[in-house]
């Protein structure tokens, strides 16, 4: 889960270093024109997503549990888009959907299989009869080394706030309960020499394709597609994306 401090580095880190996953705009682009709205996005964060699904007209709700992400959304000020600051295990919203959809891996933020069932279920209560679910998730998760210490992740400058900053990463996999656990530092210097320091952590559970196929069918959902990239590509043991399509 996202931290108080890193809200603000959350868009600008993106795009430094999220060369890979900024492609998957366009596969949620054409999900939703081929769905259509209302749109739920879940786990929207400062509305990456939001906002070019904003810019195409669709009526959207964008879901998260931290207010901090939240604030930035708004101050977007996007047209049809209503924020809500809840746990997208259990919310309770006075409409329904006909396209919603988890992007990003966010779902693997939710560490049991209780957890994950619990979320599928709320959702499931809020699509329309044909309404359709999207979930992209990554399967590399558990992959590397066991115990990673303490190492730069990048440095940068971070223009918008006339600072440089030094990102340090470490993390361990819990490989009894398949889930891997960052330690992130983030070190910004000002050119006056003031310093901010904080630390963002954050846990992602390992989801493979059977357990996935196999949690979809307990919660009721029905197995559309399931592909391997942003182009709609077969999934392959080698994808480095697995995006589910459910209904």
């Amino acid at each position: 889960m996202k931290r108080k401090n890193y809200a603000g580095f959350y868009d600008w880190e993106f795009e430094l270093i999220c060369t890979r996953q900024r492609h998957d705009v366009k596969l949620w682009k054409k999900l939703a024109t081929k769905y259509g709205g209302p749109i739920l996005d879940i786990c929207c964060g400062t509305g990456r997503i939001t906002q070019e699904l904003a810019k195409m007209g669709f009526e959207i709700t964008a879901l998260d549990n931290s207010p901090e992400m939240l604030e930035i959304l708004e101050k977007k000020k996007l047209p049809k888009v209503q924020t809500v600051l809840a746990d997208m295990r259990d919310f309770s919203l006075d409409r329904k959907f006909k396209f919603a959809f988890i992007s990003y891996s966010s779902f693997q933020q939710l560490l049991s299989l209780e957890d994950q069932a619990k979320c599928l279920n709320t959702i499931k209560r809020h699509l329309t009869d044909d309404g359709v679910l999207g979930i992209d998730i990554n399967p590399h998760v558990l992959e590397g080394s066991d115990v990673q210490e303490k190492e730069i992740s990048y440095i940068a400058d971070f223009p918008a706030r006339n600072s440089r900053v030094t990102m340090f990463t470490s993390h361990k996999i819990d490989l009894k309960n398949q889930i891997k656990h960052w330690e992130d530092t983030y070190v910004e210097i000002y050119p006056d020499g003031r310093k901010n320091e904080f630390i963002n952590r954050e846990s992602l559970k390992g989801c493979n394709r059977d357990d996935m196929q196999l949690l979809f069918e307990k919660c009721g959902y029905n197995i559309i597609d399931v592909f391997g990239d942003f182009d709609g590509g077969e999934m392959t043991e080698d994808s480095w994306n697995m995006v589910w399509v459910v209904s």
